[in-house]
């Protein structure tokens, strides 16, 4: 479970893996209401990962730790 930061750009919402210096933009979220957000975060290269849906959303940067989602 790699520690990952979640920044805000202006086209849109990316996940960096400092582990793999890996940046790529987020596609879908399985959750995005205000009082619900997270689960399953899509990558535009394909990777998929998982973090635990939050009470809200968070302000950005965030760090969270993500699991693969199956």
């Amino acid at each position: 479970m790699p520690n990952v930061i979640l920044r805000e750009q202006a086209d849109g919402l990316y996940c960096y893996i400092a582990k793999r210096d890996l940046e790529a933009k987020i596609v879908d979220i399985e959750f995005e209401q205000p009082d619900c957000w997270g689960g399953r975060l899509e990558l535009a290269d394909g990777q998929a990962w998982y973090m635990a849906p939050q009470t809200a959303i968070p302000k950005f940067p965030f760090k969270v730790r993500l699991s693969r989602a199956s």
